[in-house]
C-alpha cells in the first residue's frame, strides 16, 4: 500500500475512503484513535513549551475511547469532553502550534466516532487531520496546490498513514488495543513530525531614551485626543468622573511603562529604585482628603475594581509610579485651592508635559557635552540609602552623586558634582560600575 501515488489530496481522500468503508464501526474508531496517538507528543510538547493547556484531557478523551473500543466503556460525558478539548485547544492567533491543534481535532472526532454508528466520515476526517498538521491550511482551501501537496514533509505522513491503515487492516482481534498497538504507534517511523521552530529571539530591551520617547508620543497622543472629551467644569454631575479618569490614564502610562508592558527596560536597577522612591515620597504625605461621601465611594469602587489595574486596591496606599490622586489633592488643599481647582489641578498633571520634552536639540547637545568627560571615566559608585540619591562615588576628594529623577516625565538621572548639577542623562554608562 505504501507504493500508492495519489495526484491529488481528493484522491488520496477518496481512497482512504474505499479502504475503511467495508471496516466495521469499531475498526474505524481504532483508526482514529491510533492517529490522535501517533500525535499527541506534538501536544504534549507544546504544552510543556509553552506552559499552557492540560495533555490530561487528551489522554482522558483517548482513553475513554479505548474502553469503548474494548467493549467495556465507563460512563462518559461525551459533551463535557467536547467542551473541554475546546477549551484547552490552542489558537493560532496566540501560539504557533498547529500540530497540537490537530491532535485536538484528531481525539474529538475519535471521540465522534464513539458516538455515532456511521463513523466512516469521522474517521476519514481523523486521517486527513494528520496531514494538516504537516501542512496548515491544507483543508481550508478549495483547491490544494501541487507543490503542496508533492512537500516531502507531507508525503512522509501520507506513507505513515498509509502503513497505519495496513497495520489496521491485518488486526483479526481488537480486544488488545491499545495495549498491543501502542508499540507500533510509537515507533519512530510511525509518530507523528513536528516541523523544527526556529528558536526564539529574545526580545531586545528598551534603552531608557527609547522608553521616554515612547512615553512622550503617547502621551501626547492622549492629550489631543482627550480635547475633544466632556469637560468636567461643564459637566459637574460628572466631575469627579472625569477628573478621576484623566488622572488614571496618565498613571497608567506611568505604571505600563515601568512595568515593561510596552517592552521590558534593560534598567532593572533604577526602575526598581524609581518605584521604591515613588512609594516612600507618596507614603511621607499622611494627609487624607476630605472628599464628599458619594465622591469618596467613586474613588474607592475604582481602586478595589481590578479592571483598572492599579498597583494599589486603596487611596491611602503607597503608589509606586506616580503622585497618587489622595497626594496630588492633598497639596493642592495645602496651597489653598477650593475643590473645584483641586481637581483642576489633578487634571493639569495629567495633561502636563515637562520642559524635558521640549528640549532643543542645541541644549541637548551642549548637555552631552558637559558629560562627555565623565561618561568615559570608570567608575565604581556605592548604593545609599537615599531614594532620591542613590549612587555615590567619592572621588579626589570630591562628592559624586546620582541623582534619580521623575522618569518617565524627566530623563532617568542627573550627575551631581559638589551638590551642582552638571547634566541630565538617560542611559546608565557603560564604563561605570554600581551596587
Amino acid at each position: 500500500m505504501t507504493d500508492q501515488q495519489f495526484e491529488s489530496l481528493d484522491d488520496y481522500e477518496s481512497f482512504i475512503q474505499r479502504q475503511i468503508e467495508s471496516w466495521p464501526p469499531t475498526r474505524r474508531t481504532v483508526l482514529a484513535a491510533a492517529m490522535a496517538e501517533r500525535w499527541l507528543h506534538a501536544y504534549e510538547a507544546f504544552s510543556l513549551s509553552e506552559s499552557w493547556g492540560d495533555p490530561a484531557v487528551l489522554r482522558q478523551g483517548l482513553e475513554a475511547v479505548w474502553a469503548v473500543v474494548r467493549g467495556d466503556p465507563a460512563a462518559m460525558d461525551w459533551s463535557r469532553l467536547k467542551n473541554q478539548l475546546h477549551e484547552v485547544t490552542p489558537h493560532l492567533d496566540d501560539f504557533d502550534a498547529n500540530e497540537a491543534l490537530c491532535v485536538c481535532v484528531m481525539v474529538h472526532y475519535a471521540a465522534l466516532c464513539c458516538q455515532q454508528a456511521e463513523n466512516q466520515s469521522h474517521a476519514v476526517m481523523a486521517v486527513l487531520s494528520g496531514l494538516e498538521a504537516v501542512r496548515p491550511d491544507l483543508l481550508t482551501g478549495d483547491h490544494v496546490p501541487t507543490r503542496w501537496w508533492r512537500q516531502a514533509s507531507l508525503q512522509r505522513e501520507l506513507n505513515k498513514q498509509l502503513r497505519l491503515i495496513a497495520h489496521l487492516n491485518a488486526l483479526t482481534d481488537l480486544r488488545d488495543v491499545p495495549a498491543g498497538l501502542r508499540p507500533f504507534l510509537s515507533d519512530s517511523a510511525i509518530v507523528g513530525e513536528v516541523r523544527p521552530r526556529k528558536a526564539k529571539k529574545a526580545p531586545i530591551a528598551l534603552s531608557n531614551r527609547s522608553a521616554f520617547e515612547m512615553y512622550k508620543r503617547m502621551v501626547q497622543a492622549d492629550i489631543r485626543g482627550a480635547a475633544g472629551n466632556l469637560d468636567p467644569k461643564q459637566n459637574q454631575e460628572l466631575g469627579s468622573i472625569l477628573y478621576l479618569a484623566a488622572w488614571l490614564g496618565r498613571y497608567h502610562r506611568r505604571k505600563d511603562l515601568i512595568t515593561g508592558e510596552y517592552g521590558a527596560l534593560a534598567d532593572r536597577a533604577a526602575l526598581d529604585r524609581l518605584v521604591a522612591k515613588n512609594r516612600a515620597r507618596d507614603r511621607a504625605e499622611r494627609d487624607l482628603p476630605a472628599w464628599e461621601a458619594e465622591v469618596r465611594w467613586v474613588i474607592d469602587t475604582t481602586y478595589q475594581n481590578s479592571f483598572n489595574r492599579l498597583d494599589v486596591n486603596a487611596v491611602d496606599a503607597p503608589h509606586g509610579y506616580g503622585p497618587s490622586l489622595r497626594k496630588l489633592w492633598v497639596e493642592a488643599k495645602r496651597r489653598g485651592l477650593s475643590d473645584v481647582e483641586a481637581w483642576e489641578s489633578i487634571k493639569a498633571w495629567a495633561d502636563h508635559q515637562p520642559e524635558a520634552w521640549s528640549m532643543s536639540s542645541k541644549r541637548r547637545k551642549q548637555s552631552l557635552e558637559a558629560l562627555t568627560e565623565y561618561l568615559d571615566r570608570p567608575i565604581t559608585w556605592k548604593a545609599t540609602a537615599d531614594p532620591d540619591f542613590p549612587w555615590r562615588a567619592d572621588i579626589e576628594g570630591a562628592a559624586w552623586l546620582i541623582r534619580l529623577n521623575d522618569f518617565p516625565d524627566e530623563l532617568m538621572y542627573s550627575l551631581l558634582l559638589g551638590g551642582t548639577v552638571v547634566a541630565d542623562f538617560h542611559d546608565w554608562p557603560k564604563a561605570w560600575q554600581r551596587e
